[in-house]
């Protein structure tokens, strides 16, 4: 790790909030939405990280700038289409690094003899291409050429820009001349395994330049999973993720769960995993069968979850997912827990809810109780005593005779599974385990059943959500499922994954209506209400009509279509015309239908000389 005091205050984003760092790894990672503020962080970490030994150059997304394939002079791009005038190199390479801009690599490839054979070396070996850089009238061109075949060309003006990105980040890579190099989305054009390919490079490189001038120290701004490749714990304590109207957050202090649990999950952290980085609303939920079925459900419906900021991410277990809540909270990302009814009665999750502040706060308020923890041990101690009781009794009710074989199944360390059979039961099963049930142990059942809505809420509190019937199999329609045993997982899986794909959007609605209910109260949802904005657009057009027709401007259809002012060659776009019948009074009657492609459905609109805003919809 690198020692370096940053406070850094950026009054546009954050108001009074000032972000402080003090500690920096060689590769450090900023992430977050778009309009988060990473560019203007950059730019201020530039400037911070250009003194006491560190010289820093900031490579902006726009950083092509100059070397794009056209002149299009009306834009002013492509204007080193002639190639570098050979007596301003210098301000060339002001103007660029002042700018953020990659162009002026050319210049120091032409300078630097080291640098281009390494830039050779990979054109060829990778890309069976050469490189040339060739003076002509006073101006110096990069010029490229396929080895096997074809003409030499222009690189600003033929070659690909994923070419053009890699040989200009590599040249500043590689350039000893800066030991502090901020890249800003360096994924920008370039294919999935040249962006783990420019990662491997990087690192290389890194290291602390104070103690060894040979290497760099790494700022990277990206959207890309590829980008993200955490080997260690200290790897993921250089991740700053940005927020809108916050300060930059970090991973500070990890407890010995959390890096044991951590430790154990990194070789498998995938780029499916990484996606909560750069989520607002990151969705967690434990195996990847919740995952799909959970997406492929919304998609049906008509629900882009992206439209929020939202995914769904499975992370393989309950512990996994209470070390993500943990993650989460202390990055201020606004994380959603999904998780089987067993996770309150065991793992890593249970414990974080009930260290959260916000359950503690809600049961409080509601006079649950002191603290979540407790109440979740009192309602244990009655389902055990229930259980106990059931086991004890004889019965020739076919559900409780399956509930007695289950139980009596279960080891002394299987306690919690015993809970949740009993609960499952209770709630699938009320009257028939009552036959079986004392007084006593009637009292405790009702209060079970009041208590874990009140648990339910609690969780919600903290944004983690339970599914009330055990597991998403058990709001599963198309196969026979045990509710004592999930047992058949895959099976089960693939027939309902193959059903939703097939059914409509209403026969999903209905068999799913429970899950669905779930879901849309645990991940967030924006829907983009398009008849809300085509409403005041069509009624601003039937204003113009009543106006038309008002003043004896339009007498007929053929007036309406040709009236410049009501411009039905624009709204035709968007409507269309059905039918007009005007009186000799002026009043009238129009139909008009709106384009399916805007609505999904045909929709119909009647108006006549009357209809004004407040009574006008679609």
């Amino acid at each position: 790790m690198i020692a370096k005091n940053i406070d850094i205050s950026i009054p546009l984003l954050w108001g009074n909030e000032h972000f402080i760092k003090n500690e920096w790894g060689y590769i450090n990672y900023l992430v977050g939405a778009n309009g988060t503020g990473k560019s203007l962080l950059a730019e201020q970490l530039k400037s911070n990280f250009n003194n006491n030994g560190f010289q820093a150059r900031y490579l902006n997304a726009e950083r092509l700038m100059g070397l794009e394939k056209n002149e299009i002079s009306y834009y002013g791009g492509a204007s080193l289409t002639q190639g570098f005038n050979i007596s301003n190199f210098q301000q060339y390479k002001t103007y660029a690094e002042q700018g953020g801009l990659s162009s002026s690599a050319i210049i120091i490839l032409k300078e630097r003899l080291d640098i281009r054979l390494k830039i050779e070396a990979l054109l060829s070996d990778i890309f069976g291409k050469t490189i040339r850089l060739v003076e002509e009238g006073g101006y110096l061109k990069a010029k490229m050429q396929n080895i096997k075949a074809g003409d030499e060309y222009n690189l600003s003006q033929s070659e690909c820009h994923g070419l053009k990105e890699l040989i200009t980040l590599l040249t500043f890579l590689y350039d000893p001349i800066k030991n502090c190099i901020i890249f800003d989305e360096p994924e920008l054009h370039l294919h999935p395994q040249f962006q783990s390919f420019f990662l491997q490079e990087i690192r290389k490189f890194a290291g602390n330049p104070l103690t060894d001038p040979s290497k760099k120290v790494f700022f990277i701004i990206t959207h890309s999973p590829y980008f993200i490749d955490l080997k260690t714990l200290d790897d993921l304590k250089n991740i700053l993720v940005c927020h809108l109207n916050k300060v930059p957050t970090y991973v500070t202090e990890l407890d010995a769960d959390d890096q044991f649990v951590l430790r154990k999950f990194l070789p498998r952290f995938n780029t499916h995993h990484k996606q909560f980085f750069f989520s607002q609303n990151p969705v967690f939920v434990e195996g990847y069968t919740d995952q799909q079925i959970i997406s492929i459900l919304f998609e049906k419906i008509g629900i882009n979850i992206g439209a929020s900021g939202s995914c769904i991410i499975d992370v393989g277990g309950k512990d996994e997912l209470g070390v993500f809540y943990k993650l989460c909270k202390s990055l201020k990302i606004n994380c959603r827990i999904i998780a089987d009814l067993d996770a309150v009665f065991r793992g890593r999750l249970r414990r974080v809810v009930c260290e959260d502040e916000r359950s503690q706060n809600y049961v409080q308020q509601q006079g649950i109780g002191a603290n979540l923890s407790n109440e979740i041990g009192d309602l244990e101690t009655h389902l055990s005593n229930i259980a106990t009781r059931v086991l004890s009794q004889e019965t020739t009710i076919p559900q409780l005779i399956t509930l007695k074989a289950k139980l009596a199944s279960f080891t002394p360390e299987e306690e919690h599974s015993k809970r949740v059979a009993i609960l499952l039961t209770i709630f699938k099963y009320d009257a028939e385990i009552r036959t079986v049930l004392d007084a006593p142990n009637i009292a405790s059942l009702n209060l079970i059943i009041g208590r874990m809505a009140q648990l339910h809420n609690a969780f919600k509190s903290c944004n983690t959500f339970i599914f009330p019937k055990g597991e998403i199999e058990h709001y599963y329609t198309q196969s026979a499922i045990d509710y004592l045993n999930i047992s058949n997982k895959d099976t089960w899986f693939h027939t309902e994954r193959d059903y939703i794909l097939q059914a409509d959007s209403p026969e999903i609605n209905t068999s799913y209506s429970d899950l669905i209910a779930i879901l849309k109260e645990a991940v967030p949802v924006i829907e983009i209400e398009i008849k809300k904005h085509l409403k005041f657009e069509i009624f601003e057009w039937i204003h113009r009509v009543q106006t038309g027709i008002a003043k004896g401007e339009v007498n007929n259809d053929e007036d309406l279509t040709r009236n410049a002012k009501i411009n039905y060659a624009l709204y035709n776009q968007i409507l269309e015309l059905q039918n007009l019948t005007i009186n000799d009074n002026r009043t009238f009657e129009c139909r008009i239908t709106i384009r399916e492609t805007l609505t999904g459905t045909p929709l119909e609109v009647n108006f006549n000389q009357t209809t004004n805003a407040h009574n006008f919809d679609i």
